[in-house]
């Protein structure tokens, strides 16, 4: 018999250098300071399955191949995390997804090689596995892998299963079907220019058929449901020292709240919490919290 899996995470992993730098780092043909470094896990699959295991749940990963430079190092933290990740692919020809990321207080900017990840032939990510979501209680499904991102919606949808998606468009089969699509300001910026969020909004709860939720750093986020009211909530005040991965953590506590059976508010403002939490952290993959602390957390 399988063992027992609360959520499958379909998404990127990356083994990340993250170098934390001081406020005053200048622009180009300048000299910083930097405060301090870490290579550890990164990826919106991967933060996510840290976080959620860290909060008691099981978690499985799927999604790119981990390659000679990342392998030992991701391997080693899903190890420690109990995060079942059997059925990545391990290659011995390519590195595997890296990054390089600059963390300045509430800013961060990261460098890689995800044009090129993406424009190789053969693919370098497995397809979904089936019989994982078919076990798992909820999925995680990251949109950035085409027609396997969208497979894996169809074998959710097969299966009866909920998932959570992220930053796609309103028009897409892959928000069309989610329990819950969470879309980030900084993709909205991007893909909707001179949009507003009330216009988008009530476009994508028109056309989705679960909880849209608009997130938009330490500003109120707002979330609704096709013919309910947008209801929103104000993120916790905290002294930021990273928000890299906040936007991953935020989407791990919705699942987290799926999974629980929590209400949209209840769901959604354990979420908030979670991620400004982890706001007060670096690295999140270094210090993960647990459910205690988050509950802690919420009581101040």
């Amino acid at each position: 018999m399988s063992a027992a899996l609360d959520v499958y995470l379909y998404g990127m992993t990356v083994l990340s250098t993250v170098h934390r730098v001081a406020l005053d780092t200048p622009t180009l043909d300048g000299y910083g300071e930097i405060l301090e470094s870490h290579v550890c896990p990164g990826g919106e699959a991967m933060n996510g399955a840290l976080v959620l295991s860290s909060l008691g749940l099981k978690t499985a990963l799927g999604g790119p191949h981990w390659g000679t430079e990342t392998a030992r190092s991701l391997g080693q933290y899903a190890a420690r995390a109990g995060i079942d990740v059997t059925k990545i692919t391990v290659a011995d020809d390519h590195p595997g997804v890296r990054d390089l990321v600059l963390v300045c207080g509430a800013q961060r900017c990261v460098l890689g090689w995800f044009g090129s990840y993406f424009s190789q032939n053969p693919r370098r990510w497995d397809e979904p596995d089936a019989q994982a979501i078919a076990r798992a209680r909820v999925v995680a499904i990251d949109p950035f892998f085409g027609d396997s991102s969208l497979g894996a919606a169809d074998l959710c949808r097969n299966a009866g299963k909920p998932y959570v998606t992220i930053d796609c468009e309103a028009v897409s089969e892959l928000h069309r079907h989610a329990a819950a699509t969470v879309v980030s300001r900084e993709y909205r910026k991007r893909q909707f220019p001179g949009a507003t969020d009330e216009q988008l909004l009530g476009e994508y709860t028109a056309r989705g058929a679960g909880l849209t939720i608009f997130t938009s750093g330490s500003d109120p986020l707002y979330y609704a449901r096709a013919g309910r009211a947008p209801r929103s909530v104000l993120p916790p005040k905290v002294s930021v020292t990273s928000t890299l991965g906040a936007g991953d953590v935020f989407r791990a506590g919705i699942v987290y709240g799926l999974v629980r059976a929590q209400s949209d508010s209840e769901c959604v403002e354990f979420a908030t919490a979670l991620a400004a939490l982890c706001c007060t952290r670096f690295p999140i993959a270094n210090h993960a919290p647990s459910l205690a602390e988050v509950e802690g957390f919420r009581k101040r």
